[in-house]
């Protein structure tokens, strides 16, 4: 029978950490002739649990499925966290579902990592029960300086609109996936049409501002100038993501796209009037294509 290498985690972002933890369990998997298991928690624990509620996410289950399969996973498997999982005991958790549901040979994780009920197991306890069960795990140390990398992190760096930092961390822009829905179509009125995208009401939408970014339509790939906001100078009062797809004039309508975010350009404010508000929409168009050389 084939040794399974468990990577095990949260995994919203599927970040460097992350990566570093799918690494590591690779070299596992080589080492005993076995594949790789990511197994990720669905929903958030937070969710559950009712610690101030449950985070924005990074990444839904589907992209985060996609992301972890692109950084190595030969499958993954969604763990169903609930109450009954949450009480679950250390050694419960590592023999009811690590070796019993996953078949583990071996368990990545990252260095923090903590499991069962309250928290209070930690690698020590994990490596000690999968030894007892005649397998091995192994704790991977955290990537990204002082302040190490983790979803909190870069949601926080996200909310501030650090978007650029935020990339750093994750190893390539954040992402927002949406379907393109109808809006004010005020945009093609000034000569700056966009695309309303609507993301999943679950992830974080970066700080309200103005956005270099690429947007992905199919296989093709666009520079775009987008905006995050209210556009105050109208006082539409509802948050939107809009994006100027630059050199493209094709209906997008009911497509679903996915808004790369690459550097913030400027926030967002109230503009004297429309053509104040186009005078400076041409300047960020042109940084806009200025910063997303290279990503297209």
């Amino acid at each position: 029978m084939r040794a399974v290498v468990v990577a095990l985690g949260n995994f919203d972002g599927v970040h460097l950490g992350h990566r570093s933890v799918l690494a590591r369990a690779g070299e596992e998997a080589r080492r005993l002739d076995g594949m790789v298991v990511a197994a990720t928690f669905w929903p958030h624990p937070r969710s559950v649990l009712g610690r101030g509620g449950p985070p924005g996410l990074l990444t839904t289950l589907d992209a985060r499925r996609e992301g972890l399969l692109r950084s190595g996973a030969d499958e993954v498997r969604v763990i169903p966290f609930d109450e009954a999982l949450s009480k679950k005991s250390p050694r419960d958790f590592v023999e009811d579902v690590l070796v019993g549901d996953l078949g583990a040979t071996s368990v990545v994780v990252g260095e923090n990592f903590r499991f069962g009920y309250k928290a209070s197991g930690d690698v020590e306890d994990l490596a000690r029960i999968m030894r007892e069960h005649g397998g091995d795990a192994h704790a991977v140390e955290v990537w990204g300086g002082e302040a190490g990398t983790s979803s909190t992190r870069i949601r926080g760096l996200l909310l501030d609109g650090e978007v650029a930092e935020a990339a750093e961390l994750l190893g390539r822009p954040y992402a927002v996936q949406g379907e393109v829905v109808v809006g004010d179509r005020r945009g093609k009125t000034i000569g700056f049409a966009t695309a309303n995208v609507r993301p999943d009401p679950a992830v974080v939408v970066p700080e309200r501002g103005v956005y270099a970014c690429t947007v992905r339509v199919g296989h093709d790939v666009h520079a775009a100038c987008t905006n995050v906001g209210v556009a105050p100078t109208f006082e539409r009062g509802e948050s939107r993501i809009e994006a100027h797809l630059l050199d493209f004039d094709e209906d997008l309508y009911g497509q679903e796209v996915e808004v790369l975010f690459v550097q913030r350009i400027r926030g967002e404010r109230r503009f004297g009037g429309v053509e104040e508000l186009k005078e400076q929409i041409g300047r960020d168009v042109e940084e806009a294509r200025r910063l997303t050389e290279g990503y297209v």
